[in-house]
């Protein structure tokens, strides 16, 4: 991405976490369709956000389900695909 926004760094550090959070507090996922079923979940979660009154949106939440969804993202690579990083 050409302009990356000077906060990106933070992003990445903030799903960093995420997936150590997730690591530390779940076992890994046992197939592509537990991690599908766990990032669905996320997403489901920032839909509902999504679909509240704008009013009524709270963007921390918002910002919070999208760091979730991207850490669950790569947990699945991490745990189903990880063989494609080996030698």
């Amino acid at each position: 991405m050409k302009d990356k926004p000077e906060f990106y760094p933070i992003l990445l550090l903030e799903v960093d976490n995420e997936i150590e959070d997730a690591i530390n507090k779940f076992s890994k996922f046992n197939s592509l369709h537990e991690g599908y079923a766990v990032l669905l979940e996320e997403v489901d979660e920032l839909w509902d956000h999504v679909k509240m009154n704008q009013k009524r949106r709270i963007g921390k939440d918002i910002h919070k389900e999208c760091i979730q969804i991207a850490a669950m993202a790569l947990r699945i690579i991490i745990d189903c695909e990880n063989n494609n990083y080996t030698n």
